[in-house]
């Protein structure tokens, strides 16, 4: 029986797809609930809640942020958030912001190293959402200067690059708090990617609610490594594909899900925050 995926990005963020294109695809999966979890914007969620009305699928709103702790970089997933706080919305504002800027450096960059790059074409997705690498790495693939979306990060985005520019983050504890703030559960997104094993208990005593430990990166034994931990802990196993539409990106939608009782418990754990606010 198909499961909830948790994990979705939509071109709010660093997806291919618009909102209401991937509810067609989740409804076409039979899947039973999803979250858009754009980077550091929630303004796909209102267009999802509304293409899935009526629908039978749940959509949660949700958020992705990325962060740092001593040091090293993770993602928290953010889930039930209340997406009309004001002032969630103006810290995700200065975020994304901050990423246009990144962009706006590596775009120049590469033009003054010879690359013909349309700013405009680039920049352009800001007035939508969020503008990362991968639309910089796209328009390198349509300007016949890389010949993918791994070319384009190898040659010139990736972490070791020549254009490399490190993205804005967040302490992890202050992204924690935002969620909570909002009336969110936070969740470490892909631990296994991530390898901050070591940090969790110090997360945890921060505030984070859960481990997604099945994501589209984790194989089996990844996977009930993190559930045994989450176990451990007292923490909410959730799932998801990282679905971004391309084959770079996390995995089909539907490909890794929430285990049975994830809803239930993300949900329970936003009524507890909400009768404690």
């Amino acid at each position: 029986m198909p499961k909830p995926d948790l994990h979705l990005h939509s071109t709010f963020s660093d997806g291919l797809l618009t909102p209401e294109e991937i509810v067609r695809l989740a409804i076409q999966a039979h899947l039973p609930a999803i979250a858009i979890t754009d980077h550091d914007c929630i303004d796909g969620v209102k267009p999802a809640q509304s293409a899935a009305a009526g629908t039978g699928l749940l959509v949660i709103p949700a958020v992705e942020l990325s962060a740092t702790y001593d040091g090293r970089s993770l993602h928290i997933l953010g889930y039930h958030i209340a997406i009309t706080s004001e002032r969630l919305r103006a810290r995700l504002a200065d975020l994304r912001s901050a990423r246009l800027e990144r962009a706006r450096i590596i775009v120049d960059a590469l033009r003054a190293g010879g690359y013909e790059l349309d700013p405009d074409d680039i920049l352009r997705p800001s007035s939508e959402g969020v503008v990362g690498r991968a639309h910089i790495a796209r328009q390198l693939v349509e300007q016949g200067i890389a010949r993918d979306m791994d070319d384009a990060f190898r040659r010139f985005l990736a972490d070791d690059a020549p254009y490399y520019v490190p993205k804005p983050s967040t302490p992890a504890v202050a992204a924690i708090s935002w969620v909570i703030e909002s009336g969110g559960v936070p969740v470490l997104a892909h631990p296994g990617l991530s390898r901050v094993d070591d940090l969790i208990p110090a997360l945890v005593d921060h505030g984070l609610a859960g481990l997604e430990a099945y994501h589209a990166s984790h194989d089996p034994g990844t996977a009930t490594r993190y559930v045994e931990m989450a176990e451990r802990y007292d923490l909410i196993v959730t799932g998801g594909s990282d679905f971004h539409g391309s084959e770079r990106e996390g995995g089909p939608i539907g490909s890794s899900g929430a285990p049975d009782g994830a809803i239930r418990r993300l949900e329970a754990a936003r009524i507890r925050r909400e009768g404690s606010r």
